[in-house]
């Protein structure tokens, strides 16, 4: 199995609606590609916060460099209306 099959299967795996040997296979590839590791983490932790009811609060030195980073991504584009 290689990367591009893993992240076809990703959703199925998450879901724990893959198959046994399928989920063997995804987990024999995670022990061997931190990338791969990398985006199951990552995509983990994005479920695991949104099925969090409680609201997630960021501290103002984050929010404020965050909302600065994306005024000057979005600042030079225009909209498609």
């Amino acid at each position: 199995m290689d990367c591009s099959e893993v992240l076809e299967q990703l959703g199925e795996y998450l879901d724990k609606e893959a198959a046994q040997e399928l989920c063997k296979a995804i987990e024999s590839h995670l022990e061997r590609c931190k990338d791969c590791r990398f985006e199951v983490d990552t995509l983990t932790q994005t479920i695991l916060l949104y099925q969090n009811d409680e609201p997630v609060v960021m501290p103002v030195t984050v929010r404020s460099s965050l909302q600065a980073a994306l005024a000057k991504e979005y600042d030079g584009q225009t909209r498609a209306d």
